[in-house]
């Protein structure tokens, strides 16, 4: 058969025409209907609560679905708080679940010390701060300390909450009572007194017990804690004998620009005579030994009084001044043969008995 001839496609009607516009259009609408609804959707979670649906097995399941292998079911957990947290923080900021995956990441890993401190700092963070998120924070730090007693980090957010949080708290409500007192009258007054006393005495127990935790976070390694700022912190709570042995403590080990302030803050708590005996050590170490650090050149000695005797002719001068040294401090003590004046001690000669 010979082949058709090629023939031109015919037009569109005017029907067809006209389905093909309306198909366009109602797909270009609901393209433009589809994006609109996810910012409609958006808008409630900026200003209101989401629900959330979230299953968290308990720790003997969970245990038993990781294998064995519990440090990385730990980290599945962790990253699952992170994004909880994530999307909270941009939306609600309400936290209603990061308790939970915190205990169960505990629970399988709690030798991961970042656990405690992730926990501890960003409970904090996104919301109004009260007594309750201060406690929580304070949990998750005491935590971190049952189980790394070493790691100087949650001591300091333990005291970082108690003086600069929870401290201002209760002076601010402890101040607002008092200015209530001098106008009240009779059962009133005698309930505001009551009140009044009970506020104080919690914050004197705050401060007492931010100086312990700063004080144990100065002298771990690692630590962060400015060491002015802790000796300051004894100045105002009037302990100026325990600011001394401090400063006694953390002089060495102070940065170079910190401790012109540590001696000017003894010599104005009336204590010039170890401010300048800390700047004499100072001075002999950068003389003597520069090449080792204070520490050690403090347990050494300086050349002029060697604690360790360089010769064993000097045993018994060494004997006798620790027998001095102690009965100007206990009173006469057991005789102890003295060799000072004896022959002096010589080694054996190679081959002799």
């Amino acid at each position: 058969m010979p082949p058709k001839a090629y023939e031109p496609p015919q037009a569109l009607t005017t029907l067809q025409q006209f389905v093909l516009i309306a198909v366009l259009l109602l797909g270009g609408f609901g393209t433009l209907y589809g994006a609109q609804s996810l910012k409609w959707e958006r808008v409630p979670m900026q200003g209101g609560a989401s629900e959330d649906v979230v299953y968290l097995p308990s720790s003997l399941a969970l245990k038993a679905s990781t294998l064995g292998v519990l440090p990385f079911g730990a980290d599945l957990i962790f990253i699952r708080a992170h994004a909880y947290f994530l999307k909270h923080m941009d939306s609600d900021r309400i936290f209603s679940w990061l308790d939970s995956y915190v205990m169960a990441a505990i629970a399988l890993d709690p030798d991961n010390r970042e656990l405690y401190h992730w926990a501890a700092t960003n409970v904090r963070l996104g919301q109004e701060i009260d007594e309750r998120i201060l406690g929580i924070s304070n949990r998750y730090a005491e935590m971190g300390i049952a189980r790394f007693p070493d790691d100087p980090r949650f001591y300091e957010m333990i005291a970082f909450n108690q003086y600069f949080e929870l401290r201002p708290r209760l002076r601010t409500r402890e101040l607002e009572l008092s200015s209530q007192l001098h106008k009240a009258q009779g059962d009133l007054r005698s309930s505001l007194l009551a009140e009044v006393t009970q506020l104080r005495q919690r914050r004197y127990d705050l401060e007492r017990s931010t100086l312990e935790n700063y004080t144990v976070a100065a002298m771990l390694p690692g630590s962060s804690v400015n060491p002015l700022m802790l000796v300051n912190l004894y100045v105002r709570q009037d302990e100026a004998a325990a600011a001394t042995q401090l400063t006694r403590a953390l002089f060495a080990d102070a940065p170079p620009e910190a401790r012109e302030s540590l001696l000017n803050n003894l010599e104005n708590i009336g204590q010039k005579g170890v401010a300048a005996e800390l700047r004499a050590i100072e001075e002999r170490h950068r003389a003597e030994m520069p090449y080792v650090s204070e520490t050690l050149f403090d347990l050494i000695g300086s050349a002029d009084s060697v604690r360790v005797p360089s010769d064993w002719n000097e045993l018994g001068r060494a004997i006798d001044d620790a027998k001095s040294s102690l009965e100007g401090r206990t009173g006469p003590v057991p005789a102890v043969p003295s060799v000072t004046g004896s022959a002096p001690v010589t080694m054996p000669e190679e081959g002799s008995p």
